[in-house]
């Protein structure tokens, strides 16, 4: 399991640094020919379609986890029957998601589209629920991958996939504009949707689609778990997508843009973040089935997660400026201090990620959607009331506020009610550890205000130097003497 693991987490990585190269390399150059109005412009329907995620119900958790044990207990008739449902529920579900995208489609006003942009957004909507419908659909197969620890195959895919994306983008916008970007979408889905069907078909040939194994018991079984996920994944849908709403209202599409730069950067760390401890999460509902998950595993997870947010929120903090002046230019730097603000913000998640992992895993899971709603509702609250005070700083500041007092705080809380395992040291780590981020990151601006500005090679010989002292920092203060060991032994295990 630990090699499976080792291998998802290291082709996961490399998925996301691909993603990020190109994300970094492709941007200025959609900026110059798309122009900030319409770059703004596709930052917001990609922020939209990710509000009707939520339509999948929480199925698709419930069927991944149900693969899983399933697998765990070789009854490949179980799998069968899970599939075939799986299937039937997400092309039913897509095509509410689609239908909803095209109904939103005829008023784009409300997301703040001037009348100027209304007609391109209503065409770019009604392209991209296609593509919604069909990303239902996948969710029927991602339980494979999981279930047999190959996220290996799936990252390697979405590789796949961005690439095609971006060399197609790079032809195409030039004489299609922003429906270049949306048909370069559309045709990388197709081609690794079909990529996708092929590897689970080598990966589990037993499994089959029938019409027959769906049953209405069947149906209500997941949904008997994943009712509980339906507000939880509102409200994670909200909470992705809000942002962009309230600053295309209350400001611009011009200012959506500007916030979009930092806002990307911090997304891209976090999907990086989730490459690296995201694979616990299979591990976690396998030792559950088996009845083996120990308070020291959880720990653990959590010290993991520690190390790793550190480790890589801290570098962008304190570069942010010096990297947006070489890579976007001057006018984009006015946007640098929300990195050091969004960073505080997703730090906090190093808490709330292994306790919905494990809660999730044990079907503890009825009222994460209750802290995941307020979460909602108070950044929602605290974000059109900052914005007006504030500017755009207001909002990456309701951002850190909500998610401290709901993804540490309440998940803290939530944690305590459902296991023995001790809360205050958790607590106590983590403040230790914002602390220790403010204080390194205002220490690192301090001295590279002496160098600024940089040029790339001294950008790269910062961000090394940083990354370094860093790693042995964090290595030392971060992980106790087990977690140092079992990573030692996992990574350097000799193969036979």
């Amino acid at each position: 399991m630990k090699e499976k693991l080792l291998k998802s987490s290291a082709h996961r990585v490399i998925e996301i640094v691909t993603n990020t190269l190109i994300s970094l390399a492709l941007t200025p150059y959609l900026i110059q020919n798309l122009g900030d109005e319409h770059y703004g412009l596709c930052i917001l329907i990609l922020s939209t379609l990710g509000w009707f995620n939520f339509i999948d119900l929480g199925f698709s958790y419930a069927v991944q986890r149900n693969i899983a044990l399933a697998l765990e207990k070789a009854d490949n008739d179980k799998i069968n029957v899970v599939f075939s449902v799986a299937v039937v529920l997400f092309s039913l579900l897509g095509s509410i998601a689609a239908g909803l995208i095209l109904l939103l489609a005829f008023f784009p006003e409300l997301l703040g589209i001037n009348e100027l942009n209304k007609s391109t957004a209503a065409i770019v909507l009604s392209i991209l629920a296609v593509k919604v419908f069909f990303d239902f659909i996948m969710n029927s197969f991602h339980g494979f991958y999981t279930a047999y620890l190959r996220m290996d195959i799936d990252a390697n895919l979405s590789t796949i996939n961005v690439i095609v994306k971006s060399v197609l983008v790079y032809f195409l916008i030039i004489d299609l504009n922003i429906y270049g970007a949306v048909i370069a979408t559309i045709v990388a889905d197709i081609i690794t949707h079909s990529l996708k069907i092929y590897f689970v078909k080598r990966l589990h040939p037993s499994f089959k689609f029938k019409l027959s194994f769906v049953k209405y018991k069947e149906i209500k079984k997941l949904f008997e778990y994943s009712k509980h996920l339906i507000i939880n994944d509102v409200a994670t849908s909200i909470n992705r997508g809000i942002d962009p709403v309230i600053i295309s209202h209350l400001l611009s599409l011009k200012i959506l843009a500007l916030y979009s730069i930092v806002n990307s950067l911090i997304n891209q760390i976090e999907t990086l973040v989730l490459a690296i401890v995201g694979v616990f999460q299979p591990m976690v509902t396998k030792l559950v089935a088996k009845n083996k998950v120990t308070d020291n595993l959880f720990e653990s997870t959590v010290r993991i997660n520690f190390f790793v947010v550190i480790l890589l929120y801290t570098p962008l903090a304190i570069l942010a400026e010096n990297f947006i002046l070489l890579w976007i230019g001057e006018e984009y730097i006015k946007a640098a201090p929300l990195a050091t603000i969004l960073g505080f913000a997703y730090i906090c998640k190093s808490i709330s990620r292994p306790i919905n992992n494990l809660l999730l895993a044990q079907a503890n899971h009825k009222l994460l959607s209750a802290i995941n709603l307020t979460s909602a509702v108070l950044n929602i609250t605290l974000s059109l009331w900052l914005v007006t005070i504030l500017g755009l700083e207001g909002v990456a500041i309701a951002t850190a506020i909500s998610f401290f007092i709901t993804d540490v705080l309440l998940h803290l809380v939530l944690l305590k009610r459902y296991t023995k395992i001790a809360i205050l040291p958790m607590l106590i780590q983590l403040l230790l550890l914002l602390i220790t981020y403010a204080i390194i990151v205002v220490l690192g601006k301090y001295l590279i205000a002496y160098f600024h500005p940089l040029t790339w090679s001294q950008l790269f010989l910062s961000a090394s130097i940083i990354v370094i002292i860093l790693f042995i920092f964090a290595w030392y203060i971060t992980l106790n003497n087990y977690v140092r060991q079992q990573l030692m032994k996992t990574i350097f295990k000799k193969v036979p």
